[in-house]
């Protein structure tokens, strides 16, 4: 039978836990490692609408990339996600930066054919140095075919009028990497770009794709159920069908 424990296990083996960054918060942050898991439900966020399919499709797990608790916890509620945890029995195991850096950036950039190089130095190994699948690409056309490769209904894009030949990548929030782009890149890929990171972009004449924070890392699901049912494979890993984005795209 397989455990709440073991899959911890494997989880760290994959993404060693120490690798996270130190404001991040990772490993099994709520319920009991020696809970059998015949069942595991795999999320990006762990949210009232997962916890209810987790219970209906007969799970004891959740595994998370956005940690369940991130800030420090002054109460509990009963109707709240970790009031909701505790009455259901359920276990949560968050595997967040650790498995940015080992997995999740890689396969973001396997998706988008994007050539990786080297890791961005200043990044703490969340984002990488890359080639575009195709040279010689505006910055829009590359947001376009970023677009399709993930089967994305929207993004935005930054074009600094300079074709892409050397670009950034980091799944999730990495606008805050402008700052640290090497001085031949000329464009950065990720999600959650704030207004200000665009405009120091701008002035430094490189490209900016936000293709979404969700959007860039909802890979996590398909990519951890391969791995783990490859050492458990008495073990259901179902990729949460409540897991989705909150934001949509307006379209005319």
């Amino acid at each position: 039978m397989t455990l709440v424990q073991d899959i911890l296990r494997e989880v760290n083996r994959l993404a060693p836990p120490d690798t996270a960054e130190d404001f991040d918060n990772v490993g099994l942050l709520i319920g009991d490692g020696a809970q059998p898991v015949k069942c595991c439900l795999i999320t990006l966020d762990v949210t009232a609408e997962v916890i209810r399919e987790a219970t209906e499709r007969g799970c004891s797990l959740i595994l998370s990339h956005h940690p369940v608790i991130f800030h420090p916890l002054k109460r509990i509620m009963a109707d709240s996600v970790p009031g909701l945890l505790l009455k259901s029995g359920l276990s949560v195991i968050s595997a967040h930066t650790n498995v940015d850096k080992a997995l999740l950036n890689d396969r973001l950039a396997e998706l988008l054919g994007i050539q990786k190089q080297e890791t961005l130095p200043g990044s703490g190994g969340c984002a990488c140095i890359g080639l575009p699948p195709e040279e010689g690409l505006s910055a829009r056309a590359l947001a376009l075919l970023c677009r399709e490769r993930l089967g994305l209904s929207g993004g935005r894009v930054y074009d600094a009028g300079r074709p892409v030949r050397k670009l950034v990548l980091c799944c999730g929030g990495g606008g805050s990497f402008v700052h640290d782009l090497p001085e031949d890149a000329d464009c950065l890929i990720s999600g959650d770009m704030k207004h200000d990171q665009v405009v120091d972009a701008a002035n430094m004449g490189v490209s900016m794709i936000d293709l979404g924070h969700f959007e860039t890392e909802r890979h996590f699901l398909p990519m951890m159920a391969e791995l783990l049912s490859k050492s458990f494979p008495e073990t259901a890993f179902l990729e949460a069908e409540r897991c989705r984005p909150l934001f949509e795209y307006l379209t005319p």
